[in-house]
């Protein structure tokens, strides 16, 4: 492994990269990347798959970062994505071999699943039982973030797919930009599920619908219509909106919830003000749209 740490013009706060080249170590095209390092105060830091590495001075991080990463490289890979346990301070890389995802625990067990939900919620229920996450129950919760294969800094999913209906098995699976940025993806239904970003905007639509026709034929799911997108990223409603055509609005646990219309798919468009992300709920009419958005208010109280 060879790391550098470079100078650059691109702010006082990051005035530094790590150049780190794995391809002795790793499988990974391309194998390059380029952290960027952060001044904080009197010292320096590097943010590596979630781990922070802190030092004095900028060229005292690379025996740093080289330890880290000696030890998150497994099986010639580095983790795609980790699960982050944010009140005990936790960090749990996950790594992808084809289309199986694995999860390690240190001195722990290890957990793999073809679903990317899957391994979280064995992770969940090991983690509780051994007292990291505290009690059983919703007393904390592990969230997921993405590798960014260019500099390996954490990405936000840019939206959740959810089922939650009374009487049927939750089922959930965030769903992340690819290292290019020139699509989108999905561990689901027993693979990865990639879409390229489209000129009309509706790739979010076009991946659910594809996840949902594999939950179909899995009977995991009944109504393709029952599975959500939720908490999408403002920018990636904003493509959809600018393609579809909006159809009135209804009121509905005292919000105004908007109807739009793309080809032969409805939606209303749920707005969580408090983190600026949007809900969408699908249907083949606009009443369809209403009653799922009136059953999943009732669900969660507020109706």
């Amino acid at each position: 492994m060879k790391i550098a740490i470079e100078k650059t013009a691109r702010s006082e706060e990051t005035p530094y990269i790590a150049r780190i080249d794995t391809s002795d170590l790793t499988i990974h095209k391309p194998s390059i990347f380029k952290s960027p390092v952060h001044k904080n105060g009197n010292g320096y830091y590097a943010n590596i798959c979630g781990f922070r590495v802190n030092a004095d001075k900028p060229e005292e991080l690379q025996p740093g970062i080289s330890a880290l990463l000696d030890g998150l490289i497994n099986m010639a890979r580095l983790p795609r994505h980790v699960f982050i346990a944010r009140r005990a301070g936790k960090v749990y890389p996950v790594y992808t071999v084809g289309n199986e995802v694995i999860v390690t625990t240190p001195g722990g067990p290890v957990f793999q699943h073809v679903e990317l939900a899957k391994v979280r919620e064995y992770l969940h229920d090991y983690l509780h039982e051994i007292g990291v996450l505290g009690a059983k129950g919703e007393s904390d919760k592990l969230h997921v973030r993405d590798t960014n294969m260019h500099t390996l800094e954490l990405r936000r999913p840019i939206l959740y797919m959810k089922k939650r209906l009374p009487g049927q098995e939750d089922f959930w699976a965030p769903v992340f930009e690819n290292g290019a940025k020139d699509g989108i993806y999905v561990y689901a239904a027993n693979a990865r599920r990639d879409v390229p970003l489209r000129t009309s905007g509706t790739e979010v639509l076009i991946l659910t619908q594809v996840v949902a026709e594999a939950l179909r034929t899995d009977n995991r799911l009944d109504d393709a219509y029952d599975l959500r997108a939720d908490r999408l990223m403002p920018e990636y409603w904003e493509r959809l909106k600018e393609n579809s055509i909006p159809e009135g609005s209804v009121e509905i646990g005292g919000q105004t919830i908007e109807i739009y219309a793309n080809q032969k798919t409805w939606f209303g468009v749920e707005h969580r003000k408090e983190e600026d992300r949007f809900g969408l709920f699908l249907g083949d009419t606009h009443d369809s749209v209403v009653k799922r958005i009136t059953a999943n208010f009732k669900r969660r109280g507020m109706i």
